[in-house]
């Protein structure tokens, strides 16, 4: 039985079915839809380039594989987020941004932030995964577990529909969303312990200055992401810290050397002691 029921679901249009071949399969419910996921155009509901898809957008590997050392640097705490509202609180502006390995990740002033993709909200894509692929299912399901904490109040919600963001959808495709619906919905993610998502969604928030070093060290980049247009950037908030700590350090050893040559000097043949 999916974690989402079709009494409580927020979007009605796909349904599951068994293909020729033998294959769990999704397809559009209404026969005159598109044959493409939800919300992505591009993307056909062919179970190739669909499972491909879905793997690419859901699925944070690098995280998943560090994330085994991550307690050295992180809150090992998947509630860890913030609310919406909380975030300019913080004094961070919240960036949308589709690539799922940037999700919760801040830097400094800003938070990245994945949109809900509509087919998520549908019962008949989590029957899909949980049938066809364990390891999207967990990582879909930690991903939307973070929306329990992302969305705490009626606030956050309407930030979040808001034109501005446009996190997650305003309807169903014939109902509003209303917030009474989404807390319905998205109650059973709340309640899904770390062992039933992927390893990355064990943590909250990430900071991005801190992954950066973690990727040298275990995933042989120099940075996790490349958040600098241009190198001389990214090298000069470097650069300035240790020029500055190399010239502090050489003001004090010259200070030291001119210390000691004082003291090693031989003494001449008056004494200024006579003059005391």
């Amino acid at each position: 039985m999916p974690i989402i029921d079709t009494k409580i679901e927020l979007n009605k249009d796909l349904s599951i079915y068994i293909s020729a071949d033998g294959e769990n399969s999704l397809r559009r419910a209404r026969q005159d839809d598109w044959h493409c996921l939800p919300g992505q155009g591009r993307t056909s509901l062919e179970n190739a380039p669909l499972k491909k898809y879905l793997r690419e957008a859901l699925l944070a590997p690098n995280l998943d594989k560090i994330a085994p050392y991550l307690w050295l640097a992180i809150t090992p705490d998947y509630a860890h987020i913030s609310p919406l509202h909380f975030q300019a609180a913080r004094g961070r502006s919240i960036i949308v941004a589709e690539n799922v390995y940037l999700h919760l990740v801040w830097h400094y002033d800003r938070i990245f932030i994945k949109p809900l993709p509509k087919y998520l909200l549908s019962s008949a894509f989590w029957e899909y995964a949980e049938k066809t692929d364990e390891e999207m299912w967990q990582a879909a399901a930690g991903f939307m577990r973070t929306y329990s904490c992302l969305i705490k109040y009626e606030i956050d919600f309407r930030k979040a529909q808001s034109t501005e963001l446009g996190l997650i959808p305003t309807d169903d495709g014939e109902n509003p969303i209303t917030y009474e619906r989404f807390a319905q919905f998205i109650a059973p993610f709340a309640e899904l312990g770390d062992d039933r998502v992927r390893p990355r969604y064990q943590y909250g928030e990430m900071r991005l200055t801190r992954l950066n070093w973690f990727a040298r060290f275990l995933l042989g980049r120099l940075t996790y992401h490349h958040i600098y247009p241009q190198w001389n950037q990214y090298l000069g908030r470097f650069l300035a810290r240790f020029l500055t700590v190399f010239l502090l350090l050489s003001t004090a050893l010259n200070a030291m050397q001119v210390e000691l040559a004082v003291q090693s000097a031989p003494r001449g043949l008056g004494s200024w002691d006579a003059f005391c």
